[in-house]
């Protein structure tokens, strides 16, 4: 398998069209790249760089004992000026030209955002070979060096093992999974705020894609943790799958959500709006049960159905109530509402919508259904 990736990579390497043409010997192939700022304000950048002959001895000595193998990738990081004159000048040390269409994710820090992403995102925009699909995300309590220097031992890429990490995001619904092309296209919308998923280092193997980076203004302003999280990506219609766990008699119940719908809205009166809405419809599947006795599917399953559904509002209300009290950041959207509906009042207000948004009363109502509870009824216990 990671010949395959490294084989993919090279010719998207060499298929790049022949006006700037060069070899593939006379290149650096990057998969990740980091970007974060230094006490004295210059700009820091990373970037991981594949070494396929390392790599191909790595897959081909699985297993086996002997001499130590050689890493099949390196990291460099430089300081300069601006992001260009880093990159540029990382040819100091090494020695060929960086080639970015082939990057994999790119990992902002978290200096650098709380500073503004705006000249970041100029370069990135700018330059023709960075790759648009590449995820972004941004490292809490650690530099983007430090992510990008782990050795997993799940892929011999990081940048490969970082991107995994968050397209099974869609499995549990606890990372805001923003890609690079995502991204230029929320900067430059002033009714919603960005957000960005967030990444932490568990130790020198592993990393955590667990978590969301507030915006305001291009600038981070805070963090929404895993749950809370989960509660902005089922209010904003982000939630594939997940598996939602409420206390029972004397255990746990596990609800695998298989189909989930969320809508937004804000309710107007005399001109002004007045109260902000979010419906969130909810189907799914009993997954576990660790509590006593035997589920009746009429009863029973009703109680839990509501006891669900208060969780998943729960959770909504723990985002809501951050990015209305914490951080004054409407990354839900509402403004999109008002811009659509009301576009004379926004033309007015738009400005000072987030003051606005973070002002307004909030209902939320959650429908959970539960379809099925699976091949038993009662719970895996010893007979007594």
């Amino acid at each position: 398998m990671k010949i395959k990736i490294i084989t993919l990579l090279i010719l998207s390497a060499l298929l790049t069209g022949c006006w700037d043409n060069v070899d593939l010997i006379d290149i650096n192939i990057v998969t990740a790249l980091g970007i974060d700022k230094s006490e004295d304000g210059k700009i820091i950048v990373t970037v991981q760089v594949i070494e396929p002959a390392a790599l191909q001895s790595t897959s081909s000595s699985q297993g086996k004992g002997g001499m130590a193998q050689p890493k099949p990738v390196f990291v460099k990081s430089y300081k300069g000026e601006t992001i260009s004159d880093a990159l540029i000048s990382m040819k100091a040390v090494v020695d060929k030209r960086l080639f970015l269409s082939t990057l994999q994710v790119i990992i902002l820090g978290e200096k650098l955002c709380r500073e503004g992403i705006n000249e970041a995102l100029d370069f990135l925009h700018r330059d023709y070979q960075v790759e648009y699909l590449a995820d972004v995300l941004v490292a809490r309590g650690c530099s983007p060096e430090d992510i990008l220097k782990i050795q997993p031992e799940m892929d011999a890429i990081p940048a490969m093992y970082i991107k995994g990490t968050i397209e099974n995001t869609k499995l549990r619904a606890k990372v805001k999974r923003t890609m690079l092309i995502e991204l230029f296209k929320d900067v430059k919308n002033k009714c919603r705020q960005i957000t960005i998923g967030q990444i932490t280092k568990e130790n020198e193997k592993t990393v955590k894609a667990e978590g969301t980076a507030v915006f305001k203004d291009g600038k981070l302003v805070g963090w929404l943790n895993q749950y809370e999280t989960r509660g902005f990506l089922f209010a904003t219609d982000k939630v594939e799958s997940t598996v939602v766990t409420i206390p029972v008699a004397s255990g746990k119940m596990s609800i695998q959500v298989l189909n989930s719908n969320g809508k937004i809205d804000v309710k107007f009166k005399n001109g002004q709006p007045y109260r902000l809405s979010i419906y969130v419809n909810l189907e799914g599947n009993i997954a576990e049960y660790t509590g006593k006795g035997v589920l009746s599917f009429q009863q029973d399953i009703h109680m839990l159905q509501k006891a669900l559904s208060e969780e998943v509002k729960k959770e909504i209300a723990m985002a809501i109530r951050k990015a209305q009290k914490e951080y004054s950041s409407d990354i839900f959207g509402f403004g999109k509402i008002v811009h659509k509906y009301h576009p004379q009042y926004w033309k007015q207000i738009m400005d000072q919508w987030n003051d606005i948004f973070s002002q307004l009363p909030v209902d939320i109502v959650v429908n959970l259904k539960i379809r099925r509870s699976g091949l038993i009824k009662s719970p895996m216990i010893k007979d007594e």
